[in-house]
């Protein structure tokens, strides 16, 4: 099969191995990343999407060679961190997805990082603990006033609002929720007038 670089085909999505012990390996993913942006770095179709691109574009062409093997490994997390996993760059842009002989999967990339991430326990601990949104949920919506009372005052960007604690689930709400108008009341059918004259008004209407 002949392979058509920046075909119209839709592109092939491997599923994700993440039962394999490599997926979660650093050194396999670092190289991966390197082999990755080497390649997104010669590309630049994507320069309009996330900010994930404008910054890896600008980290290897600040480097001191100008390639991505003079990119130091702490920095690479930066462009990771501004992936918002959209799937654009794979969907609509990329010309070196699966089918290609260079199978670029950019978010799942991103995603590999993010778990490998977690499993070593790198994330900031907050960054943790917001993640937990069951119990988070459970736990602030008995105090939800004192809780969106300290999203709001301990919120890292005041532009951006953060989602409200509600005090009582939707489906007790549901349950508690009273019509405040009362019953319906039916309106008759027919207007009230006597009987014999109901079909007289009906068969002389006049006719438009």
């Amino acid at each position: 099969m002949e392979i058509k670089e920046g075909g119209t085909e839709a592109p092939t999505r491997h599923v994700i191995d993440w039962q394999n012990p490599d997926y979660t390996n650093a050194s396999a993913i670092e190289t991966e990343l390197r082999r990755v942006f080497d390649i997104c770095h010669g590309c630049r179709r994507c320069f309009n999407l996330c900010d994930s691109f404008p910054r890896l574009f600008d980290l290897i062409d600040n480097s001191e060679s100008g390639e991505v093997e003079s990119v130091s490994s702490a920095d690479l997390g930066t462009v990771v961190d501004a992936c918002t996993l959209c799937d654009m760059c794979f969907m609509t842009k990329c010309p070196y997805v699966p089918p290609h002989e260079f199978n670029l999967d950019f978010p799942h990339l991103m995603l590999r990082f993010r778990v490998a991430k977690a499993d070593f326990h790198k994330n900031p601990f907050f960054d943790r603990q917001f993640a937990k949104t069951d119990r988070n949920g459970r736990l602030f919506g008995k105090v939800s006033g004192l809780a969106n009372w300290g999203s709001k005052a301990l919120a890292a960007d005041c532009f951006q609002p953060s989602p409200a604690f509600i005090g009582t689930s939707s489906c007790r709400s549901i349950m508690q929720r009273r019509s405040p108008i009362g019953p319906r009341k039916t309106r008759p059918l027919w207007p009230a007038m006597p009987r014999r004259h109901r079909a007289r008004r009906f068969f002389m209407r006049p006719v438009l």
